[in-house]
């Protein structure tokens, strides 16, 4: 991956430059920019605003579309605007439509379209996604500079619980005409398709002892160590914010036996409703179903515990990766598909409002672990007041 975003008075976020890795985090107080910036990287991303014809007016009417879709339509300013680098030597993308040299532009454009109807000739295919499939890589290469990057966007909202209080009347929802945000209707539409395969990918969640299963043709949960069997709607509220999400991932991981262009998932605050071991449970299980090939996982999060936790994915990396002996041994404390690679992770603290300092990098560039400086930033209040409380009780 080699992908940037740079912002400029965007919403809350005054300036900030953020480098997209295999897996990106963004941790921040409320209203500090943190879904700003991934909605934004799902703006850029999302096959929506694939342009075939590259037509600057139309395109630039589909990046509102988007905009709105994600509700930050409303976020942009007269002297503001955001900008995606998905390869650095060839397209900028901006939310006010392309920004390149337009004669680069249009060689990229042709040798692109090209190869996509060498290929539709061939086997006479003629959707986006089955192309790429068959083309060779010089033609791959041709049509990435084309398309952007090729990938299917699933992006999981804060609300997503809302699922589980539809779950048996989305249809009549749908029917009375009640307005809902685009980016929940797409997910509560993959939650449903997803629901629909479930007799063929049931879900497990070994982290909380449960299992979502077709039982006598409807989609119900199994707790497994009272061999209860509840509906999703009566499940405790961690279990309703974390169902439809590992659903729709498991779902789309699993539908295709043969993956043609990579996922990105962008998921809001996953910790939502869970216990801190829980939380880690679930960030194990994350990264090994989203970082998979060529796929990435960027997340929204208030939690400190999920910054504690990927130190330790990046550590375990680190340190297995000395030796076959350290290897063997981190192994047999943390599996090997839950690590790392701290060059392929970014994490980032964001109060836009700040400023200048209002997005900044966590990683310490020497170590490749989350700085104890960034940690303290995030954990280390209550710390701080608890010394000052000893300090009054002890007479200082």
């Amino acid at each position: 991956m080699n992908e940037q975003l740079v912002v400029k008075n965007f919403g809350p976020i005054k300036g900030a430059t953020v480098d997209f890795k295999r897996v990106t985090v963004f941790i921040g107080p409320t209203g500090g920019g943190k879904s700003t910036l991934a909605k934004l990287a799902a703006v850029f991303r999302d096959d929506d605003g694939w342009m075939s014809e590259h037509n600057p007016e139309n395109e630039k009417d589909d990046f509102e579309e988007l905009l709105n879709k994600y509700l930050i339509l409303d976020y942009r300013k007269a002297d503001g605007n955001a900008l995606w680098q998905a390869d650095r030597d060839i397209v900028i993308y901006g939310i006010n439509g392309l920004e390149h040299d337009d004669s680069k532009h249009k060689e990229i454009f042709k040798a692109g379209s090209d190869a996509f109807e060498r290929i539709a000739a061939r086997g006479g295919i003629v959707d986006e996604f089955s192309i790429f499939s068959h083309a060779t890589e010089k033609e791959r290469r041709a049509m990435t500079g084309m398309y952007r990057r090729p990938l299917s966007v699933y992006y999981i909202p804060a609300d997503r619980a809302f699922a589980s209080a539809l779950d048996s009347g989305l249809a009549g929802l749908a029917l009375a005409g009640i307005a809902l945000p685009k980016a929940l209707l797409s997910f509560l539409n993959e939650f449903k398709l997803a629901q629909n395969n479930l007799q063929m990918f049931p879900l497990d969640v070994p982290f909380l002892k449960l299992r979502y299963r077709m039982v006598d043709k409807q989609p119900r949960v199994e707790l497994l160590g009272p061999n209860e069997v509840i509906e999703l709607e009566k499940g405790a509220s961690g279990i309703q914010s974390i169902i439809p999400m590992m659903l729709i991932i498991n779902n789309a991981i699993k539908r295709r036996s043969k993956q043609v262009v990579p996922y990105s998932f962008i998921i809001e605050e996953p910790e939502l409703n869970l216990y801190p071991t829980a939380q880690q449970g679930l960030l194990n299980w994350l990264v090994e179903k989203c970082t998979k090939g060529e796929n990435d996982l960027t997340i929204t999060t208030h939690s400190p515990y999920i910054l504690s936790h990927l130190n330790l994915l990046l550590y375990a990396y680190q340190v297995g990766n000395k030796d076959e002996e350290k290897r063997a041994k981190v192994k047999a404390i943390i599996p090997e598909e839950y690590w790392i690679n701290p060059d392929e992770f970014a994490a980032y603290y964001v109060n836009g409002p700040e400023g200048e300092n209002g997005v900044r990098s966590l990683v310490d560039a020497e170590t490749k672990l989350i700085s104890r400086n960034g940690l303290d930033t995030i954990s280390g209040i209550q710390a701080d007041q608890f010394d000052q409380l000893l300090d009054i009780n002890s007479g200082f």
